[in-house]
């Protein structure tokens, strides 16, 4: 009985380690494994990048061993990516571990603005090790989310569709009433709409528009902030309706 309870203590002592692992955040440097293994630290981070400035993210990798001579990571960009070779370059030189220490610090460069989704949304650039090495089994790959980042203020549009979403328009204006953002053609069957707009303080209006005239029925709107924050909202209308907003 002794010796099945000790057994279930070990057990659970083991757990608890792999959990806290599992857990580790950038401060994560080595991890004693039964032999030389590599790992990611994180299994994921966001990366965003603004049209004004070139910026850059680190992924740290790390071995279970030190070593007496650099090492070079062998890492690469899964097919399973989403993320576009226009939207970003790695410097592959920070791929190494350099002698005495556990840790590589991989530089992720930004791409092209233009080249990510206009509406907000993430790209993912999935990093694996290439074949022939022992990874950790929970720190098998790292997941980038990468999207447009915002100086100013971000501001979400969800547009939920009555069945003719082809008869829906909207305009965004500033405090001059110049036409900063505007809707595309919608097909009728779509169901929703998103993007997200970066805005400087100021005022600002949205307009919904109808090209028949009965506005959406069923369905609704709304322009929040980030933090959910709703600015805009509105279901039925006639063929327009403005709604003016400020952002601080």
């Amino acid at each position: 009985m002794k010796n099945f309870r000790f057994s279930i203590f070990l057990a659970l002592v083991v757990s608890s380690l792999l959990l806290s692992c599992s857990n580790e955040d950038d401060n994560y440097k080595s991890f004693t494994g039964p032999e030389d293994a590599l790992l990611f630290n994180k299994s994921a981070s966001n990366f965003e990048f603004t049209a004004t400035a070139a910026a850059f993210t680190e992924v740290l990798i790390s071995s279970t061993i030190v070593s007496d001579v650099d090492r070079v990571v062998p890492v690469v960009v899964s097919p399973l990516s989403t993320a576009t070779a226009s939207m970003y370059s790695i410097d592959m030189s920070t791929a190494v571990i350099p002698a005495g220490q556990t840790t590589a610090k991989l530089k992720i460069n930004s791409g092209s603005f233009a080249a990510l989704p206009a509406d907000g949304s993430a790209r993912q650039i999935i990093l694996v090790f290439g074949p022939n090495f022992y990874a950790l089994p929970n720190r098998t790959n790292h997941a980038v989310n990468i999207q447009r980042g915002c100086s100013n203020t971000k501001v979400n549009l969800t547009i939920n569709f009555d069945p003719y979403a082809s008869e829906i328009g909207w305009l965004l204006k500033n405090s001059s009433n110049v036409t900063i953002a505007s809707s595309s053609p919608y097909a009728d069957g779509l169901s929703n709409f998103t993007t997200q707009f970066c805005l400087t303080p100021g005022n600002y209006t949205f307009i919904m528009t109808d090209s028949y005239g009965d506005g959406i029925a069923p369905g609704n709107y709304n322009l929040k902030l980030a933090n959910g924050t709703t600015l805009v909202s509105g279901s039925v209308y006639a063929s327009s309706i403005s709604h003016p907003f400020t952002i601080n």
